[in-house]
């Protein structure tokens, strides 16, 4: 009798909804087991009128950075994964006071050519509209250290001013790897709020 009663009292609790969507939708920040609400100084939507953007936003500190991953995978010889690229922009303020913006490029899951240099291009509509000298890359990785003369800060210039646009890098076993972006809607009010 017990476990009839038993029975009957979790159908009914069932029945009276209380379930885990119902919690995740009550949480502050919207929902989501180990969802977090957004820090308000951060935008959760950036400042594009056609509210379009899939850039992303974080700040840590006076640290403030701006992601985003193509719009198109690459093919490569790992069956398991293609790859994927990710552009972080990083605001700081250096030792000296004064506001750097600082660039990372990542193929996520290859690796590139870049062993002791080579050539990235950048392409706004088609055409090329940028060449950048890479020194070196590592493990499919362009940072600070990577571009030669003031290519990275020529880079990022294009990138914040760009709508849609690839960015082409020579991968291991993909020649011409031709990664696609929408970088509009790129929030310049937050990013450069240090300078």
């Amino acid at each position: 009798m017990k476990k009839l009663i038993a029975s009957l009292f979790c159908v009914a609790l069932v029945g009276c909804g209380g379930g885990y969507d119902d919690m995740d939708a009550a949480r502050l920040g919207g929902g989501g087991i180990g969802s977090t609400p957004s820090s308000p100084s951060v935008p959760s939507t950036p400042s594009n009128p056609d509210g379009t953007s899939l850039w992303e936003y974080d700040q840590v500190g006076t640290s403030r950075f701006a992601d985003i991953n193509s719009i198109n995978t690459v093919p490569t010889a790992n069956k398991a994964n293609n790859a994927l690229m990710s552009v972080r922009i990083h605001n700081f303020i250096d030792s000296s006071g004064a506001a750097k913006d600082y660039l990372t490029i990542t193929a996520l899951f290859a690796d590139t050519k870049c062993a002791s240099s080579c050539q990235l291009r950048y392409k706004r509509n088609g055409s090329t509209s940028g060449i950048y000298i890479v020194r070196t890359s590592v493990n499919g990785v362009f940072s600070d250290d990577s571009f030669a003369n003031d290519d990275m800060e020529k880079l990022i210039k294009a990138i914040k001013l760009s709508g849609k646009a690839s960015i082409t890098v020579p991968l291991i076993g993909v020649p011409d790897a031709e990664f696609e972006f929408d970088f509009s809607g790129y929030d310049a009010k937050f990013m450069d709020a240090n300078r």
